[in-house]
């Protein structure tokens, strides 16, 4: 996929992104591009999300509610441990699920087999208060 071009506005949702440790909405990264003095319309918050997680800049999850979420992750392969209630998301990774996940896809005869993960539960913090 060719390289994004970096505008204004991308550097200014990476940088909302960056001081983010869970997954958001494009509505909460609006908010915050807003309350940083930004004036980034939503649409173009969503349309660069949606580039940023074509290019593979971001990663997307599907919240509880049924709404795409976005984060800026590792470059390397891995999944979310996420939180129901608050939202924390964890990069796990896990070999045997790899193992697993290729095996399924032989034994079924596909090829060039590729998967996702997503595991939701509810935290400890969240399930203490």
């Amino acid at each position: 996929m060719a390289t994004q071009r970096l505008t204004k506005q991308r550097k200014a949702i990476t940088e909302a992104l960056t001081s983010q440790e869970n997954f958001r909405s494009a509505q909460e990264i609006h908010s915050l591009l807003n309350a940083n003095g930004e004036t980034i319309g939503l649409s173009t918050v969503y349309r660069n999300l949606t580039e940023m997680f074509e290019s593979r800049d971001v990663d997307m999850i599907i919240g509880t509610d049924g709404e795409s979420q976005y984060r800026l992750c590792s470059d390397n392969h891995h999944h979310h441990l996420t939180c129901k209630k608050c939202g924390l998301a964890i990069e796990i990774t896990g070999e045997a699920l790899e193992v697993w996940a290729k095996q399924v896809g032989i034994d079924n005869g596909f090829t060039e087999i590729a998967h996702t993960l997503e595991i939701t539960g509810v935290c400890r913090d969240c399930k203490n208060s």
